[in-house]
């Protein structure tokens, strides 16, 4: 899995690298400002370098990626300019599981309330469940993308048409972005038709890769979520289990 973490060089700039199939090249330099533009999955800091104006930032951009003490991971900045991707690699993991635990913990604390905000999306406002819906799955998977296909009723305009089934989309990486499914997603859906079987279930899973494939549905409806993650843990498998038997009427 490629992933990108970023580093607070000092209390203007940041340094990004990416790490994963290619080999690991110094990165850039970014304005600091520039965090919330970045897609990142991580961030590490030193508190010497941390002003208050900055703090806001990593403060908004938590809900998005890990942001973790390079002090509490023993890593220096300029430890962080020539790490290894080997290194890095361990690194990511140590930020990610701890992050993607606290999320798991407070979906888990607040299930029945996420599931029945939701569901009161559901009959009239299908667009915003699944962009509300894709942001819960990747903030407790770790997923650096995520595509969800599913089936949507197109209402008619005129006194003797029939209601229209089409499909759309929310995909994206650091937020979710809705339109209308294309032929190839499409054909993604015809293609795993025959897996729709259970409220969810993890069809396909590479975990050198990091490409998982999760068949789902509500109300028999059909969803095909496709991500890149890290891992996927049995917590995380057993905690949307239950939230899709909660979406159920």
């Amino acid at each position: 899995m490629q992933f990108s973490i970023g580093y607070l060089k000092n209390d203007k700039q940041m340094l990004i690298r990416e790490f994963g199939e290619k080999q690991p090249n110094k990165g850039k330099i970014l304005g600091l400002e520039e965090l919330r533009e970045q897609h990142l999955q991580g961030f590490i800091y030193n508190e010497s370098e941390i002003l208050d104006e900055n703090r806001a930032i990593l403060n908004e951009q938590i809900k998005y990626f890990p942001i973790r003490n390079g002090e509490d991971l023993e890593l220096s900045f300029e430890q962080f300019e020539d790490i290894s991707a080997e290194t890095a690699q361990i690194i990511f993991s140590k930020i990610n599981d701890s992050w993607l635990l606290s999320n798991n913990i407070g979906l888990l604390e607040e299930l029945f309330k996420v599931s029945t905000h939701l569901k009161s999306l559901w009959p009239n406002e299908r667009t915003t469940f699944f962009e509300e819906l894709w942001f819960v799955i990747k903030n407790n998977i770790g997923a650096s993308t995520l595509k969800i296909i599913y089936n949507d009723i197109q209402m008619s305009k005129k006194e003797h048409e029939k209601n229209k089934l089409v499909r759309g989309v929310v995909n994206g990486e650091k937020n979710p972005i809705p339109a209308p499914a294309t032929e190839p997603e499409e054909a993604l859906m015809d293609h795993y038709s025959k897996e729709f079987n259970s409220n969810f279930e993890v069809t396909e899973y590479d975990p050198h890769k990091g490409e998982i494939v999760i068949t789902a549905t509500i109300n028999n409806s059909p969803i095909l979520m496709m991500a890149k993650v890290n891992r996927l843990s049995r917590l995380q498998k057993a905690l949307f289990g239950t939230l899709f038997d909660g979406l159920q009427a």
